[in-house]
């Protein structure tokens, strides 16, 4: 033992490993013996004797069913099963145990045996089925003939059921014969594993013990140096002349990975530098107000933290024309002029073509000679002075922007994937960020325009309503001066005429003052000067407004009971004209008999006003729209009653003006019934809207 203990540990591993070498041969031919044994037995007990047994008894249960079934025919009785049915089936029966025979898990001799066998029943079978139809045939014959032909068709009957059994009781001995032969295969396999586990944990337990005084020691030690690196002594080196010969080694190895770690320090120092680069790219490209500023900053931020000489980024419109060209280099170089129209014309060629591949430009010697016999290599080179070169595509998806160019000028370089992959990612953020700030100064040039339309169609409208109140101003005023008869006597057409010409005046005049209204909404917001009313002294005076045109429309106005303590803190003129233009609505869209109904109550500490008619009502499908300027509904239009869509449009103004919320509730040729909800008391000072 002392002298294997000397020897290197390979050399110990070695006697060991023959040792087992030696023992599993052995046990793996024994096993093999006794698997490949147990295996001929499961197979002719799974292939073989198995279906074959079950095929037989199948083949008695079917022939003892149609016997079953002749003997109720001949007794005279209506047969369960018809016997001639069960013939086919007797004969699927047989084939299936023929086939079960014909597996080749069975010696040749053993399948001869059984084939005489099996012949034996199927004659017997066939027998039968004879004898039994001829049976049924001569019912029509003497007794006597009945008496023999049922006779020989029982006798028949026997002969299979012989045959039947002797066939099974054949295999059943043969299964059992198998099922033992398995039985005693798996318990010598497990004789034979529990030898070999003992022994196997014999050489193992030797082996250990020879390993642990040869090893143990000299790997202790290199552990101590392991925990001395991991606490933080980087110098500290393995022990290489003690041990056997393989620990010396393991020690060497230590050392020398102790020193390539050094290197892959210092080398993803260098990655984790390039990371950090590209991040903080995204965060200066991400927070910065213009493109140029964005494209400047990248280029002096790649350019200093890759250490390279010179940087170019070209960007293109979607026609390929070159639009921006941003530059970067040493201090001590200067900038170069705008690319000639031979290269220029490629940027975007080259681009697309790097997109659509996928990769990059890495060019590490502009000087080698190869490079130099290709002509668009050659003409960057003239136009750059560049030693080496990577190149990047600047994309989105299949939108491609530009290409950005990083070089060396004095001495070729050879560009490092993380280098690569940091200048990619770099480019991706520089594209983000050209696209998001070509929006932004796309979204803040249409806010303007649509700003500056909104002012111009504000003071349109302000403009255009007041040049029509002057002249609207001098036709009312003549008008009067016609109707006074100042200007003499007027016939009875006349008047109408007139008549006619005031109720459209009246109607321009409203339309105008409708206009004025929403636009000094729109520009200065409700100018409201706000005080507490009194809800039922409000609707009284809109209906005493509103009671000669119902009366003269045919309209029953009715006002409910208000609680004389209901107050509202609002603005009295602003609401008034609301609540007219609501109540005026009612009267107008309600046919002659109709009621049109007025009331409020509080609710919750709200003040709900509610204005109903019986009228034309309004479409389901309007309603989404009904407050929209100048929309009116399509039952209105289509009945030709006037109105200028304006009115609905002030109303809910004016009530969000004041803190509240118009609501309507309406079924065509039912009715319409409007609620305008607002605060009690001290509520919602009016605001601009």
């Amino acid at each position: 033992m002392t002298q294997l203990a000397s020897r290197s540990v390979s050399g110990q591993l070695k006697v060991l490993g023959i040792s087992l070498v030696l023992l599993f041969p052995v046990v793996g031919a024994a096993s093999v013996w006794n698997i490949a044994s147990q295996s001929r037995d499961i197979q002719s007990l799974t292939l073989a004797y198995g279906p074959a047994f079950d095929a037989n008894n199948a083949v008695l249960i079917d022939m003892t069913e149609a016997n079953a079934g002749w003997s109720q025919l001949m007794g005279g009785s209506a047969p369960l099963t018809r016997y001639r049915l069960k013939r086919d089936q007797v004969a699927g029966d047989l084939a299936n145990v023929q086939h079960a025979f014909d597996s080749p898990s069975l010696a040749d001799e053993d399948r001869a045996r059984y084939a005489a066998l099996l012949a034996t029943q199927r004659t017997a079978v066939d027998g039968w089925f004879r004898s039994a139809e001829a049976a049924e045939d001569g019912t029509t014959g003497t007794l006597s003939q009945r008496s023999v032909l049922e006779a020989d068709a029982m006798d028949r009957f026997r002969l299979f059921r012989d045959s039947n059994r002797g066939l099974s009781e054949a295999i059943r001995l043969e299964r059992d014969a198998a099922r033992e032969g398995a039985r005693d295969a798996v318990q010598w396999i497990v004789v034979i594993a529990a030898g070999t586990m003992l022994l196997a944990m014999a050489i193992v337990l030797g082996g250990w013990r020879l390993l642990a005084r040869s090893v143990s020691g000299p790997l202790e030690r290199l552990r101590s140096v392991v925990e001395r690196q991991r606490d933080g002594d980087r110098d500290a080196q393995a022990d290489i002349d003690s041990g056997a010969a393989e620990v010396r080694g393991l020690a060497a190895d230590f050392n020398g990975l102790t020193r390539s770690n050094q290197v892959l320090q210092e080398q993803q120092s260098v990655v984790l530098r390039a990371h950090q680069l590209a991040l903080d790219v995204a965060r200066v490209v991400h927070g910065a107000p213009e493109i140029d500023t964005a494209l400047s900053t990248v280029c002096a931020m790649l350019g200093e933290g890759l250490s390279v000489d010179r940087i170019m980024l070209y960007t293109h419109d979607e026609s390929g024309v070159i639009d921006q060209r941003t530059q970067w280099h040493r201090h001590d170089l200067p900038d170069l002029p705008a690319l000639p129209p031979s290269l220029a014309s490629e940027v975007r060629v080259v681009g697309d073509e790097l997109r659509r591949q996928a990769t990059v430009f890495v060019l590490s010697d502009f000087l080698h000679a190869e490079v130099q016999t290709q002509a668009r290599a050659a003409r960057f080179y003239r136009a750059t002075g560049a030693k080496s070169l990577l190149m990047v595509p600047v994309g989105i998806g299949e939108q491609g922007l530009g290409v950005l160019s990083l070089m060396t000028i004095e001495t070729p370089r050879r560009w490092r994937r993380y280098e690569i992959q940091a200048v990619q990612q770099c480019a991706g953020y520089v594209a983000q960020s050209i696209v998001d700030l070509r929006l932004r100064e796309m979204r803040e040039a249409q806010v303007e325009q649509l700003t500056a339309l909104d002012r111009q169609k504000t003071d349109f409208m302000a403009t255009i309503s007041h040049e029509l109140r002057t002249p609207l101003t001098s036709i009312n005023g003549y008008l009067e001066l016609l109707e006074d008869g100042d200007y003499g006597d007027l016939s009875d057409p006349q008047r109408s005429a007139l008549d006619i010409i005031g109720r459209n005046a009246n109607r321009l005049r409203g339309l105008i003052e409708d206009l004025l209204v929403l636009n000094k909404i729109e520009a200065t917001g409700l100018q409201s000067t706000t005080e507490d009313v009194a809800v039922d002294e409000l609707v009284a005076g809109v209906a005493d407004l509103l009671r000669p045109v119902a009366d003269a429309a045919g309209v029953t106005l009715v006002i409910e009971p208000i609680d004389p303590e209901l107050v509202i803190r609002v603005d009295r003129g602003q609401l008034e004209r609301s609540l007219i233009n609501l109540g005026s609505n009612a009267v107008k869209f309600t046919r002659p008999g109709g009621q049109a109904t007025i009331g409020a109550t509080e609710v919750d500490g709200r003040a709900v006003i509610t204005v109903t008619d019986t009228g034309i009502g309004i479409p389901a499908g309007d309603l989404p729209q009904l407050f929209g300027r100048f929309f009116r509904a399509s039952n209105a239009t289509a009945a030709a009653i006037p109105g200028t869509g304006l009115g609905l449009a002030i109303v809910r103004a004016i009530v969000e003006g004041h803190g509240g919320e118009l609501q309507v509730d309406s079924v065509e040729g039912r009715g319409t019934v409007m609620r305008v909800d607002l605060p009690v008391g001290n509520g919602v000072t009016p605001a601009a809207v």
